[in-house]
Order: structure tokens, then sequence, then C-alpha cells
């Protein structure tokens, strides 16, 4: 039972991955690239710039 459900698995998750590479998609290398890098710029700039509650109240 265990190895018919490995196998099913298994094979419908290379049926839909080649249906997903099968169709065209209007996104390129470039913009994920793009997309990415912008990501990591907004991540980097969240922890650079904390919010830090003692010093914005004066509660140094």
């Amino acid at each position: 039972m265990n190895k018919n459900l490995l196998i099913a698995a298994t094979s419908s998750t290379i049926a839909v991955a080649a249906l997903l590479l099968s169709l065209r998609s209007p996104v390129t290398a470039e913009s994920l690239i793009g997309f990415a890098s912008v990501l990591g710029l907004l991540g980097v700039a969240t922890l650079e710039y904390r919010i830090n509650w003692k010093r914005f109240f004066g509660l140094n």
C-alpha cells in the first residue's frame, strides 16, 4: 500500500511538472532575477532600519 502511494505521488508530481513546463509563460529569467534582487534589497533594508522602540520613545 505504501509503495503504491509513493509511486502514485511521484508520477503525479512528474505529470504536473511536465504540464507546467509545457506551457509558455511571459515571465523571463531577467524579470525573475530583478524581482528576487528587489526582494533581497527590501529584506536588507528592513533589517538595517528596524525601529528601536527605546530610542523611538526616548527611553535611553
